[in-house]
């Protein structure tokens, strides 16, 4: 009998570290869709970029600025087709992604939706930088309008191929010349909206802020995303 009790101990013991990885394998997911801190983080952020987009637009006229954002997991939120997937363990594929978008579900991140407004009530033009494929340029378009976003002076700019940089469209909406941009118009970009570090400018780049840490905060606007990135691949901290 007790050879039989510590067995089941044993394997009992073996057992829990399997159920305890089933079990949270999701919590990035579930963290998006139910906790208030996500929401609150994320309306955080949108309420400090309002307040400096509200504060740099006293200086510059109504029209010759624009604010650029990310679309995924910065305006709109796929945490259902996440968690669709991984109902089922399956992961992340181009083929799957694109029936996602084509059904156009994607609901809002908390918090867009007023500074988009605050935007447009300030005079500002809004680019939409993303690096969704361009067979989904009219998906997106409908979603975005669909949340309520969408205006149809916006630029949406998708990716098209791999020389189409976001760092290209970027600048294409600075200088005034391109697909992303208000043809012949330069505009000052007074905000960068992202949840990648990728939706920012990097060093190297024509922007004043290109690189700079210290923008953050001030003209960078970096929302939580636990779902995905290139931080899954990392394996060494990076502590500054």
């Amino acid at each position: 009998m007790r050879r039989i009790v510590a067995l089941s101990l044993v394997l009992s013991a073996g057992a829990l570290p399997a159920r305890a990885q089933q079990a949270t394998q999701a919590l990035e997911i579930k963290y998006v869709r139910d906790s208030e801190e996500y929401a609150a983080l994320a309306r955080q952020v949108y309420r400090v970029a309002t307040q400096a987009v509200t504060a740099s637009a006293r200086q510059v006229p109504a029209g010759r600025w624009a604010v650029i954002l990310d679309v995924d997991e910065t305006s709109l939120d796929n945490s259902l087709y996440q968690l669709e997937r991984a109902a089922y363990g399956l992961a992340y594929s181009e083929p799957s992604w694109a029936v996602w978008t084509a059904r156009r579900a994607a609901g809002l991140v908390p918090g867009a939706a007023d500074f988009i407004a605050a935007v447009r009530r300030l005079g500002g033009h809004v680019a939409w930088v993303t690096n969704r494929a361009a067979r989904a340029e009219d998906d997106t378009r409908a979603n975005l309008q669909s949340a309520g976003l969408w205006n149809d002076d916006d630029r949406l700019c998708v990716i098209g191929d791999s020389t189409y940089t976001k760092a290209v469209r970027r600048a294409e909406v600075a200088a005034g010349n391109g697909r992303c941009s208000w043809s012949g118009q330069r505009l000052a970009v007074l905000a960068f909206v992202g949840d990648q570090m990728g939706d920012f400018p990097a060093a190297g780049e024509g922007d004043g802020d290109a690189g700079n840490d210290a923008a953050f905060g001030v003209r960078y606007f970096l929302l939580p995303d636990p779902m995905y990135g290139g931080w899954t691949s990392r394996v060494t901290r990076r502590d500054r």
